[in-house]
This record gives structure tokens, C-alpha cells and sequence, in this order.
């Protein structure tokens, strides 16, 4: 697919744009393996024989000695939910900082270097915010009324037959996944639209579903050929390089960071393309 090839290309000539990620994603990884570390090895002396009794008394025992064990370790607890807010920060820098980059490149045609990642992460950081919380309203929106409808529709058909109120059920549950999994395609174009057009949070989400309706097809294969290749790529790296602390989160991250710094430059890509199409069809029309 030519999309595809094209953000090889990108990705290729600036790998530049992968550094934002690959870090969000790395280095609470790191934090997470000594704090956790941490926690095994103090669990274990905790639960060895000595102390407690045999294997049987101590599975027994393992809910209360657990429990008594992180009472008396709020550290290591409060330590580990600062690694899960610094991931939350490191995100909210490193997203917008990368599809920022993308767009000066796709606009510019120049190599990208370290200096443009705080300029874009400032720049998009209050659209990628909006994204996000809009993002979550919509499918907190979407899940309630999912609920409702199946609820309504079992309600409805078990007073006429308990046998075709399962079915009904059975049918809509199928459904709601196969609309989920289309909303979440769909999706993807939203914060392109906001960063390609400068639109707001509500005109970019009118513009993804927009775009989508022409693309929707080439959107499903780019995104199901880039992660499909990826995950096979990341089980033989994995197997390849084992369980090595510290060293296996390292390598682990890359291949899922340039899997989806891909599909960032990959959705910009089709959404600009997209773009030009409808204008194209709207000059001629």
C-alpha cells in the first residue's frame, strides 16, 4: 500500500520522531522493574519457610501476609503510582510532540532533529488534551448506551421467549463489538484532523468521521498489515533476547514504538491524501 510505504520512508529518513515515544515508554519501564524488584524480594523473605512454615501454611497464610506486607510498604506503593503518573506525563508530552513533527515534515519535506520536540509538545499540548478527554467521553458514552440498548432488548424479549431474548442478546453483543471495533478505527483520524487543520476538538471528530467514510478501507488494511507485522516481528525479538532486566525493556520497546510511530505518520498520511481527494472532487464537481 502506498501509505504504508510512505511512512517506512518517513520513519526511515527521520527516526528522529520515534524518540519521544520510545522513551514515554521505557523509562517507566525501567522505574517499574527496580521498584518491583523491590517488592519480590521483600515478599519473598517475607513468605520464606523460616518465618512462616511450610509451602501449605504459607499459601494458606499468602492473602493476610500480603496484605500485612504492603500496610508496612506504602512506599514502595506510593512509588509505584508515581512510575504510573510519570507514564501518564511522558505520554502527554511525547504524543503530541510526534504527530507536531510528523506534520512539519509532511509540510516541509526537512529532516527533523532533537530541537523540535518541546516547540510541537507545546504546541498541541492543549489539542491532544481535548483529544483525550474526548476521546473518553465518547466511549464512556458509547459503552453506557451499548448497555442500555442489551438491557432493553433482553427485558423486552424475555416476556415474549427466554430462548429468543439469549439470541437477541447474543446478536447485539456482536454487534456493539463490531461497531466498537469500527468507532475505534474511525478514531484514529481525530487528532490528525486537529492537528493537520487546526480544527477544534468537536469540527476535527465531524472531519475523522468525514474522512473515514472515503478512506475507511485503506485505513483498516494499513492499521491491520502494520500491527500484525509488528507483533510478529516483537514474539521472535522477544524470544530472541529473553528476560534480561533492565536490558529487555530496552530492546522490547523498539519494535512497538516504530510500529506505532508508523501508524501515527501512516493515519497523517491517509487523512492529508483524503484531504486532497475531496478537494480535488469538490474543484471539478
Amino acid at each position: 500500500m502506498e501509505q504504508v510505504k510512505k511512512a517506512f520512508g518517513t520513519l526511515r529518513k527521520n527516526w528522529i520522531l520515534a524518540i519521544p515515544i520510545y522513551l514515554a515508554r521505557l523509562v517507566p519501564a525501567l522505574f517499574s522493574i527496580y521498584i518491583f524488584s523491590e517488592i519480590s524480594t521483600e515478599l519473598t523473605s517475607m513468605l520464606s519457610v523460616e518465618e512462616i512454615g511450610e509451602a501449605q501454611h504459607v499459601l494458606e497464610n499468602f492473602e493476610q501476609v500480603t496484605r500485612e506486607f504492603f500496610q508496612a510498604n506504602r512506599d514502595y506503593i506510593l512509588a509505584s503510582v508515581i512510575v504510573a503518573v510519570l507514564g501518564i506525563i511522558m505520554n502527554f508530552i511525547a504524543m503530541p510532540a510526534t504527530f507536531g513533527m510528523i506534520k512539519e515534515n509532511l509540510e516541509q519535506g526537512e529532516r527533523l532533529d532533537p530541537s523540535r520536540i518541546f516547540p510541537n509538545a507545546g504546541r498541541y499540548f492543549g489539542k491532544y488534551l481535548l483529544y483525550r478527554i474526548g476521546n473518553l467521553s465518547l466511549w464512556i458514552f458509547f459503552i453506557l448506551l451499548s448497555i442500555l440498548v442489551i438491557v432493553l432488548a433482553a427485558l423486552v424479549g424475555a416476556r415474549v421467549d427466554e430462548g429468543m431474548a439469549v439470541l437477541l442478546v447474543m446478536l447485539l453483543g456482536l454487534a456493539v463489538i463490531l461497531m466498537a471495533a469500527i468507532l475505534h478505527l474511525v478514531l484514529k483520524l481525530w487528532f490528525p484532523a486537529m492537528v493537520l487543520e487546526d480544527l477544534g476538538v468537536f469540527e476535527g471528530l465531524k472531519e475523522a468521521f468525514r474522512k473515514s467514510k472515503i478512506c475507511f478501507w485503506p485505513l483498516f488494511a494499513g492499521f491491520l498489515g502494520i500491527r500484525i507485522g509488528a507483533w510478529i516481528t516483537n514474539m521472535f525479538v522477544n524470544m530472541i533476547i529473553g528476560d534480561v532486566p533492565y536490558l529487555t525493556p530496552v530492546l522490547s520497546n523498539v519494535i512497538p514504538t516504530a510500529a506505532l510511530v508508523l501508524l501515527l505518520i501512516f493515519y497523517m498520511l491517509i487523512y492529508r491524501e483524503t484531504q486532497k481527494d475531496l478537494v480535488n472532487t469538490e474543484e471539478s464537481g
